[in-house]
């Protein structure tokens, strides 16, 4: 007993990709048998013709356009993002070049004190193997 329902169920699992797959090919006869016969053969001749005009199925086209419509919206996000980021970036460079600057100027005051006042204290003169600006 616990056999036979072992298999049953291990069969089922196995073998419901067969059913799923064979009933894709069935699907228009058995929407037929539904009392939509002439919606499943005008459905079936319009995917047929489209597919001999243009050589895709009539799914094809619908997932290409959905893949621009993707793509267009991606391309715009990036654009945001780096204009975004591009607006917030640049008054970051320009303090920071100030604040270089200002250091820079800061410590050319400095050895020009200390060089004024070495001269100015000292008897001799002494060596300096900088240049100040």
């Amino acid at each position: 007993m616990f056999k036979n329902i072992t298999i049953l169920v291990l069969s089922s699992i196995f073998l419901s990709g067969c059913f799923a797959s064979s009933l894709t090919l069935v699907g228009t006869g058995a929407s037929a048998s539904q009392g939509r016969a002439v919606q499943s053969s005008i459905s079936s001749a319009f995917n047929y013709g489209v597919k001999q005009t243009t050589g895709k199925y009539p799914i094809e086209h619908i997932i290409i356009k959905e893949k621009q419509r993707l793509a267009k919206k991606v391309n715009n996000l990036e654009k945001k993002i780096i204009d975004g980021s591009k607006q917030k970036i640049e008054p970051l460079k320009d303090n920071i070049k100030n604040n270089i600057n200002d250091q820079i100027t800061k410590i050319n005051d400095n050895l020009f004190k200390v060089k004024t006042f070495a001269t100015n204290n000292f008897k001799h003169k002494p060596r300096f193997s900088y240049k100040v600006r």
